[in-house]
């Protein structure tokens, strides 16, 4: 993921060219095919006691018919962050290029341009279709859980074009981020840019057991852990409707301050166009969420 507008990178960075963040330095669960890459515990279903254990689907009551009805949820507690979209920006720091997000009926509706390709950008721009809304969160520890509610349109049309929900980073001196994504095929992938050994862009499958769907509602979980605070690399899992759908294991850890929810591509490829909604978006470090 890019951060030429978030910050002015450190002059060693600029060196580089380009983050490589989506570089592939080993086979950290990759595909051969590896693209350039580019959001007191609930007592509801769906919840654990931080174990990670897979703790079983839920199945929203509306089925996810109606973009517009959005399941309800609660917060753990403690949440670092508990957002139900009903107070404006509430503290968010919003950006979008190429794109719009607006707080619309207690819900978070983003649209992204459609014909936005990057490869068609003058020289020393970047081309994205994309909106951010970015939090500061404590320094990471061990573990980390975040919980969103989550509606698309449609999946990314092109393999490639990888659309962002979340992402956790550190743009000071522990510089580095991981962040959680979406591809064509259904399934998810990990973008790890902490430029700890083995970075690089990590897919879910093929073949794609449990993937993220389009016109529907879901719960989309991602849980961050470490042994140490100390641990340079670490463990992502990602759940839908509360059951386990995917770990990526070996992922450079920093000590991320910052916590990105949003939709949309940093690579688009031409077919940009897409729709999401977002509601109940929840992080904490003491245990996972859980859907509702």
């Amino acid at each position: 993921m890019r951060f030429n507008r978030f910050v002015v990178l450190p002059l060693a960075l600029l060196a580089l060219g380009a983050l490589p963040a989506c570089s592939n330095d080993d086979n950290n669960d990759d595909d051969d095919n590896n693209p350039d890459s580019g959001v007191s515990a609930d007592a509801g279903t769906g919840t654990d006691a931080g174990t990670g254990a897979d703790s079983g689907t839920y199945t929203f009551p509306d089925a996810g018919a109606d973009p517009g009805v959005s399941p309800t949820a609660t917060c753990p507690t403690g949440s670092l962050i508990c957002e139900a979209f009903d107070k404006g920006t509430n503290g968010w720091s919003a950006s979008s290029d190429r794109a719009t997000a607006e707080v619309v009926g207690g819900r978070l509706h983003i649209i992204t341009a459609d014909g936005v390709d990057e490869s068609k950008a003058p020289v020393g721009q970047d081309w994205d279709a994309i909106s951010r809304w970015e939090k500061r969160i404590p320094a990471f520890s061990t573990q980390l859980f975040v919980r969103a509610h989550v509606y698309l349109q449609s999946l990314p049309a092109i393999f490639g074009q990888m659309g962002t929900f979340f992402v956790l980073t550190n743009l000071n001196d522990d510089f580095g981020g991981i962040e959680l994504q979406v591809i064509s095929d259904t399934g998810f992938a990990l973008d790890d840019w902490s430029f700890r050994d083995g970075q690089g862009w990590n897919r879910q499958g093929p073949p794609v057991s449990l993937g993220m769907a389009a016109g529907k509602w879901v719960c989309l979980e991602w849980e961050v852990r470490r042994d140490s605070a100390s641990s340079i690399h670490g463990s992502t899992k990602v759940y839908r409707d509360g059951a386990l759908a995917h770990t990526f294991p070996k992922i450079g850890m920093r000590n991320f301050d910052r916590f990105i929810v949003g939709y949309g591509f940093v690579h688009p490829q031409g077919k940009s166009a897409s729709e999401a909604w977002i509601d109940n978006v929840a992080v904490s470090n003491t245990a996972r969420i859980g859907c509702q």
